[in-house]
Order: C-alpha cells, then structure tokens, then sequence
C-alpha cells in the first residue's frame, strides 16, 4: 500500500495553541518532521504572515 499521503488528529485533539509532530513526509532517513499547528485564526495569520517563520519552517534541503 506505501506511505500515508496524510494524518488527521481528530477533532477531539484540537485546541487552541497545540502543537503536534510527527516524522516527515518527505523523510528518507534525512530527519524532515512534519507539525499540525492549532491556532485562533487571527493568530494563525498572523503566523503565515511571518516571514521569518514561514524561511525557517520551509527549509529544502538539496538530494
């Protein structure tokens, strides 16, 4: 069957400020994690606006 595309939580397991992790998607032994981040809208765009965030949370490393 291969590996999974995606991961769901639940609903239960949601509240504001959660954080999540679970091994990468993408990860071939090189370490990648995945996170399910729970936010209040206003802070979760305010999150998506931060550039800073956004460069050190969409790290590609060349194969």
């Amino acid at each position: 069957m291969g590996k999974a595309v995606a991961l769901r939580s639940g609903y239960a397991n949601k509240f504001d400020g959660k954080v999540t992790c679970y091994p990468g998607h993408e990860d071939e032994g090189g370490g990648s994690i995945d996170l399910e981040i729970c936010l209040k809208p206003d802070f979760m765009c305010a999150l998506e606006s931060d550039q800073e965030f956004i460069q050190a949370s969409s790290f590609n490393q060349p194969v």
